[in-house]
C-alpha cells in the first residue's frame, strides 16, 4: 500500500511540475508551484510571498541559486528541506524558461 501511495504521489507531483512549467507564470497561483502545499503556502504568505510571480522573483534575487533558495525556504518559511528542494528545482526550471525569452 505504501508503494502504491508513493507512486500515486509521484505521478501527481510530476503532473503538477509539468503543468507549472507549461503555463504562463501570470496564470500560476502559489499553490501551483511543485512542493507548495497548504502549509507551505501559508508560511510563504507570512513571508510576503503570496503569488507565483513573487516566489520566482525571490529566486531570481537569490541569483537563481537552488541551494540558497532551499536554505531561505527552510530558515525563513520553516519549510522542510525535501519540499524546499522540490520548490527550488521547479523555480530553477521556470526561471530558465523566463530568462531565455
Amino acid at each position: 500500500e505504501n508503494i502504491q501511495s508513493h507512486r500515486t504521489m509521484s505521478i501527481t507531483t510530476t503532473k503538477k511540475f509539468e503543468q507549472f512549467q507549461s503555463r504562463p507564470l501570470r496564470d500560476c497561483l502559489l499553490k501551483d508551484v511543485p512542493g507548495v502545499g497548504e502549509v507551505a503556502e501559508n508560511k510563504l504568505k507570512d513571508a510576503n510571498i503570496d503569488d507565483a510571480c513573487k516566489i520566482v522573483g525571490h529566486f531570481l534575487l537569490l541569483g537563481r541559486d537552488t541551494d540558497k533558495m532551499t536554505q531561505w525556504l527552510e530558515d525563513v518559511c520553516e519549510i522542510r528541506k525535501q519540499e524546499g528542494k522540490k520548490i527550488a528545482e521547479a523555480l530553477a526550471e521556470k526561471a530558465e524558461k523566463i530568462v531565455q525569452m
